[in-house]
């Protein structure tokens, strides 16, 4: 499961706080959740790793990588404080197609998925509340296939500085080229014809 602030949901920044003060008991449950560590580069998630749990990104930021048997990175989404990534459709355990990557020090709150089974069986509000969570992740996904399927490569990358203007700045440009699906050298011209670089001049 992946979701993204862009896509509200009830249990995602900046409804989170929210919607715990409306549920104690949810909210001492949220506290004693454990809190990980993670450096540049450590990843939270293995790809074939099987995936038992979603994280909550307190702060930092993290790429979700699909990697080809040749070693090649593609990169899905990055995820930002506030945010939840993870894979599959919780709270069933699968194998992992992808990795799950820290781009900066990162700090993430996990939720097993036993864990959530627990919570949905004692406190009824969770299913709305996951219900709601797994929309945002379908609409985020229609959107993203959308935007493969229609867009353009430069089109692709105005709506990415339109949509992710604050983590711009965050996330290296060979990032970057890699999610839009095109080469670092295409991302350069593209960047050039905007005006945001200067055009290389031919010798």
């Amino acid at each position: 499961m992946t979701s993204d602030s862009l896509y509200d949901c009830l249990a995602c920044a900046p409804q989170l706080p929210g919607m715990l003060d409306q549920h104690p008991q949810l909210a001492e449950l949220w506290q004693e959740l454990p809190r990980q560590s993670y450096v540049p580069n450590q990843q939270l998630l293995a790809p074939r790793q099987l995936v038992d749990r979603s994280w909550f990104i307190v702060s930092g930021l993290v790429r979700v990588v699909h990697l080809s048997e040749q070693g090649l990175e593609r990169n899905a989404a990055f995820h930002a404080e506030g945010s939840w990534v993870g894979w599959g459709t919780p709270p069933y355990a699968t194998p992992s197609p992808v990795a799950i990557v820290a781009l900066e020090p990162t700090v993430a709150l996990e939720l097993r998925y036993d864990v959530l089974r627990r919570w949905q069986s004692d406190l009824p509000v969770v299913q709305e509340i996951l219900s709601d969570a797994i929309r945002a992740v379908l609409e985020r996904s229609a959107q993203r296939e959308a935007e493969l399927l229609l867009l353009d490569a430069g089109e692709r990358y105005k709506l990415f500085l339109q949509q992710r203007a604050a983590l711009v700045p965050r996330i290296p440009l060979h990032h970057v080229a890699s999610y839009l699906g095109i080469t670092n050298v295409a991302l350069s011209r593209i960047r050039a014809r905007m005006g945001l670089v200067q055009a290389r001049r031919s010798k």
